[in-house]
């Protein structure tokens, strides 16, 4: 006989699944687990004391699941005779939505089901700033429709439906970039979005600040968000030289060049500064330039120094620094598209 302690069922994010837990009276336990029907583990467990436990689920169905986004998880355990006979089966089935935070409300844990009606598929829980020009995209569970509320500065409003980029059954990806919701002869201050029971608003920032440099990043829920840089830009190559004497003279036989790149987001809001720490625990970076306004996703970076200090002063008004390199071994880069330029297009054009 199987008797569960504790099982699945219902969703669960991947960072945070709980052990299962079983009791059996025969010799031995099969397992068997599956991802979406595909078999992923296969094994003979004998008990302790009667109790089998399946403990750290969650660092078998991250990487499971990171490219899935969503997935169906099916655990079947069976009790075994010493002839090798199944006496028992039980099965538990459970969604497990791919997510490396772990949410809390208050005391409470938030269930991985509840929040993927509500949320879209970002740790930014507040408005965010962005400014004409910018690309910005939301991601969110599931294939509603979603609708765009704009307010525009003489207190009128608009309705807009923005376009779906990306997606298939499990998720959508929308573009809600601010050129998108422009209306002739008005000046647009903000506008919300609305999929399901899902918002995100957004404020524009009229100074339309220059921004260097724009970070691409997959967050933790395994999908691409933006980072719009409007700090001090500064690189600085490094370069360590191996030399010898050959035939008689002296000679660097081996440079290593190491260009090493520093930036500053900008001040922050409350909500921004949370969102922003998903930049540094990111394990994918790229940057992102802009030609003749389209965005082109350039090379892949790694982040190697970051510093997002928070206080609970009164005047406190936080900026992220961090340092990034290029991640592959050569950094003698030259981009032929930008010769000649340092940072941004509105720096270049204005002192270069």
């Amino acid at each position: 006989m199987i008797t569960i302690n504790q099982g699945l069922s219902g969703s669960y994010f991947s960072s945070v699944i709980p052990d299962v837990s079983y009791t059996i009276s025969g010799i031995k336990s099969g397992v068997s687990m599956s991802i979406d029907g595909s078999e992923i583990y296969n094994e003979i467990l004998y008990p302790v004391n009667g109790v089998v436990t399946l403990a750290d689920l969650s660092g078998l169905m991250t990487a499971y699941t990171r490219k899935k986004l969503k997935a169906t998880l099916s655990i079947t355990v069976t009790e075994m005779a010493s002839s090798d006979s199944v006496t028992a089966t039980e099965t538990m089935t459970a969604t497990i939505i791919y997510c490396t935070a772990d949410f809390i409300n208050g005391a409470d844990d938030v269930s991985a089901e509840d929040f993927a009606k509500t949320h879209f598929l970002s740790i930014l829980i507040g408005r965010k700033i962005t400014s004409m020009g910018r690309l910005e995209f939301l991601h969110y569970l599931g294939t509603e429709s979603a609708s765009v509320t704009a307010t525009y500065s003489d207190g009128t409003t608009a309705t807009f439906t923005p376009p779906a980029v990306k997606g298939n059954d499990v998720y959508t990806t929308i573009d809600v970039s601010p050129d998108r919701f422009i209306t002739a002869g008005k000046t647009l201050i903000s506008f919300a979005v609305y999929a399901g029971n899902r918002t995100q608003a957004f404020d524009i920032d009229l100074d339309q600040p220059d921004c260097a440099p724009v970070l691409l990043f997959v967050n933790s829920f395994g999908v691409e968000e933006l980072l719009y840089c409007t700090g001090v830009h500064k690189v600085a190559p490094s370069y360590s030289r191996s030399s010898a004497y050959i035939e008689r003279y002296k000679r660097n036989y081996k440079i290593e060049e190491t260009r090493k790149f520093s930036a500053d987001t900008g001040y922050l809001t409350v909500a921004e500064q949370n969102w922003a720490d998903d930049l540094f625990r990111s394990d994918y970076v790229r940057v992102v330039t802009f030609k003749n306004g389209k965005p082109i996703v350039g090379k892949e970076v790694v982040i190697t120094d970051s510093k997002s200090e928070v206080s609970n002063t009164d005047d406190n008004m936080s900026r992220f620094t961090f340092d990034y390199q290029y991640s592959q071994m050569n950094h003698n880069v030259v981009d032929l598209g930008r010769a000649g330029r340092i940072f941004d297009n509105t720096f270049d054009y204005t002192f270069n």
